[in-house]
């Protein structure tokens, strides 16, 4: 799996976090504090860049970790592939069979960096997810 679709798939789980925590509270009627703004900012350049640099990883660790101490509401919908995207602080709300798998899937993924592999199917499989 080439490194742009490995990101791809990220920055598309990015832009639907952030349309989905739109229209949450206290985004969406007018009570969100100075903080609450600077956070939804935050998400929406990440949602937006167009490549992983340092600076983006650390704000996306920041925005999950986040997401599970300011805006409980809202983790259950971060999709997990997130959470090990952006590693680091983000990884201590993960399993350690969750890890286990995971840490599979980029082993699968980096087997053959120059083949083309379904990320869905290849995490389909790993996961057990058919």
């Amino acid at each position: 799996m080439s490194d742009s679709s490995y990101f791809n798939h990220h920055h598309n789980l990015l832009q639907a976090l952030y349309q989905h925590c739109e229209k949450q509270l206290p985004f969406c009627d007018g009570r969100a504090t100075e903080v609450d703004l600077e956070f939804m900012e935050t998400l929406k350049a990440l949602s937006e860049a167009t490549d992983s640099s340092e600076t983006f990883v650390e704000q996306g660790q920041s925005i999950v970790c986040r997401i599970v101490t300011h805006y409980q509401h809202i983790t259950p919908t971060v999709n997990r592939d997130l959470f090990w995207f952006f590693g680091g602080e983000c990884l201590h709300y993960m399993a350690d069979e969750e890890l286990a798998l995971y840490q599979q899937l980029d082993e699968k993924l980096h087997e053959n960096p120059e083949e083309s592999l379904d990320y869905t199917a290849v995490k389909a499989s790993i996961f057990q997810l058919h």
